[in-house]
């Protein structure tokens, strides 16, 4: 987990919503945005390509969290959230952009097991 923020949302042209993740550009395409945030489904998270000939790649996928208070993004093993409010506020264009941050993962750090079993790193 780092300390710093992971990536930036902005709101685009068209009802796009893009996602910069750790410099990577990612976007949301707005028909899904619906089905996000008002039906509570999983929807693709597309990744940019430098030329228009080459089709959009699903990257990963975007869902809220449990509470539904919450939205989750997640690229493999890595996972980032942001609050709701914050997000839907970006996508409706109330504001520019805002920030997310990485969730903590749940599998243990070798290093942290190797120091509780024998006291040393």
């Amino acid at each position: 987990m780092t300390a710093f923020a992971a990536g930036s949302i902005i709101s685009g042209s068209e009802g796009c919503v893009h996602i910069r993740i750790m410099g990577e550009p990612h976007y949301l395409c707005p028909e899904e945005l619906g089905r996000l945030l008002f039906m509570g489904d999983s929807v693709p998270l597309l990744r940019h390509y430098p030329t228009a000939n080459d089709p959009p790649q699903v990257a990963g996928s975007v869902h809220l969290n449990p509470s539904g208070r919450g939205v989750i993004i997640e690229v493999g093993k890595q996972r980032y959230q942001l609050p709701r409010d914050r997000f839907l506020a970006v996508a409706l264009g109330e504001d520019i952009s805002c920030i997310f941050f990485e969730i903590p993962s749940d599998e243990l750090e070798p290093a942290i097991i190797a120091t509780a079993r024998r006291g040393t790193a």
